[in-house]
């Protein structure tokens, strides 16, 4: 068996029998930076273990492996002794896995020869705290008095700056060169850990397979970590972006932002950071050093406060989307009252034309302030009809009670509100048998196609999609960030293939 380099990403595998295993293997093709953890405590059979997995290996003509058997009480699915667990991780070593992890509450219980065991192998010893991130100082130390060439330690970040814990001990540990040190956070305010790995020194990383559960929260598909944020790529000259929200996680602005830098070959990163609080993002985006974010549910009126200068418009609503951080001034605007101005000129004149909006949120608020501005009559129907009321009063509007918002006659109506998202997908916000229009736009972007919009096209109305608005305000942050004009096209194809990719998954 050649030696090889140590590959830069391990693809995790909970497959319950080896042909799964082989079968995401040779899927996902074999090349010197992709690696596999065989998560062997997911089997349902381990008899033959030893020469079946040597004889997929044969056939896969031995690709990086891990063996990892995670018992239960250390997080993993095997419910057999530590005995056990040994003699399946020395089965995985003869049979030709390069490399065996051994997570502490096992190796914490064995006599001080359990290393020698395993002389074929690299040895990894592991931590992992899937509660919360702790001073890892103390735990680091632990392990590297171990008999082990890696040493890794996962925990799970409750907040966004438990990252910071995971780049403080990376750094701490560059002064050394053995053992090789594996970290990183769990779970969705983790993610970046993950994603800078290596600009922060990690050695490897871990990821899932396609539209697969990872087998540690927070785990992103290979080809997601490779493609969409080319890990491999980072250096300490990329600038860092991302987009904050309580489910920013979720975002597909990370898909549009980070091809749009890589074809305008802006050396930057757009991270996904997930938080319940502002605060804790703001700490992290300046302990990184951040160029600039987007805002996304609940912080865009919060974020106002926070800022050095908002431009005008975005003032006057009173939400922020995009956050611009030049020479030490954070400067704020509101790209989704541009969008909104942005796709309805494409169809008509918005200067008098009649233009219902249905919804009283964030989204209503920034189309019915974008639409004043340009002398449009704006009439707003929502559920809350103390909230349409609200809005309509500070717009010069007229608020229209619900349940006969469907009888008016205008030129257009906007759909500012979640329905047709899932799990509303069946349902349309308004009865368009009804109404009398000629334009319908629908902000919701998820899924393709909506109800709404379906519903318009079979009428033979005008319509115009989430999609379209999503990539106009990401554009124009784009261009506020870069002052580059934004590759639209490719924008839009690529939110378009994230989100046909979710749905087949």
């Amino acid at each position: 068996m050649a030696k090889s380099a140590i590959p830069r990403i391990f693809v995790s595998l909970p497959a319950t029998s080896l042909d799964t295993v082989e079968k995401h293997i040779s899927s996902l093709g074999t090349s010197p930076t992709l690696g596999f953890e065989l998560r062997l405590d997911y089997l349902r059979d381990y008899d033959g273990l030893e020469s079946n997995l040597h004889q997929m290996l044969v056939r896969l003509h031995y690709p990086q492996t891990i063996a990892t058997c995670r018992r239960q009480a250390a997080g993993g699915q095997f419910q057999g002794s530590i005995e056990e667990q040994l003699n399946i991780l020395k089965a995985a070593a003869r049979a030709g896995c390069q490399w065996v992890d051994i997570e502490i509450e096992s190796v914490s219980t064995l006599r001080d020869t359990w290393a020698k065991q395993f002389a074929s192998s690299k040895i990894i010893v592991s931590y992992h705290n899937y509660r919360s991130t702790p001073a890892l100082g103390a735990i680091y130390r632990k392990l590297v008095r171990l008999p082990a060439q890696v040493v890794k330690i996962a925990s799970y970040a409750r907040t966004l700056q438990d990252n910071l814990k995971v780049l403080k001990l990376l750094k701490a540990h560059r002064r050394r060169h053995h053992p090789m040190l594996v970290a990183h956070a769990m779970g969705s305010a983790g993610i970046c850990s993950r994603l800078l790995a290596f600009q922060w020194g990690c050695p490897f990383t871990y990821a899932s397979t396609g539209n697969h559960t990872g087998v540690a929260d927070g785990q992103l598909p290979a080809e997601v970590m490779r493609g969409v944020y080319r890990i491999e790529h980072l250096d300490r000259h990329t600038e860092l972006f991302g987009v904050v929200g309580t489910k920013a996680s979720m975002s597909l602005s990370p898909v549009m932002q980070n091809i749009a830098f890589q074809a305008k070959r802006v050396n930057a990163l757009y991270l996904p950071c997930q938080t319940e609080h502002l605060r804790d993002f703001l700490n992290f985006a300046r302990s990184l050093g951040f160029a600039g974010f987007s805002v996304t549910m609940p912080f865009k009126r919060s974020i106002l406060r926070k800022l050095t200068w908002v431009d005008p418009l975005a003032a006057e609503i009173g939400a922020c989307n995009t956050v611009a951080i030049r020479h030490g001034k954070w400067m704020g605007w509101n790209t989704d009252s541009a969008a909104v101005i942005e796709v309805l000129t494409k169809r008509l004149r918005l200067e008098g034309s009649r233009i219902l909006i249905l919804g009283a949120g964030g989204a209503a608020r920034a189309a019915a302030y974008a639409l004043r501005a340009k002398n449009a009559q704006i009439l707003i129907a929502a559920r809350r009809e103390a909230a349409a009321r609200s809005l309509a009063r500070c717009v010069g509007a007229q608020a229209i009670p619900w349940d006969s918002a469907d009888g008016l006659d205008v030129d257009a109506v906007i759909n500012a509100t979640p329905v047709g998202m899932p799990p509303y997908t069946e349902v349309s916000p308004i009865d368009l048998a009804r109404l009398r229009t000629r334009v319908v736009f629908d902000m919701v972007y998820y899924p393709l196609e909506t109800r709404f919009l379906s519903d318009a096209r079979g009428r033979g109305l005008v319509t115009i999609s989430g999609i379209e608005m999503l990539v106009a305000q990401g554009a124009r942050q784009f261009e506020i960030w870069t002052g580059q004009p934004a590759p639209r096209a490719l924008m839009e194809q690529a939110v378009r293939q994230a989100i046909n990719h979710s749905a087949a998954g």
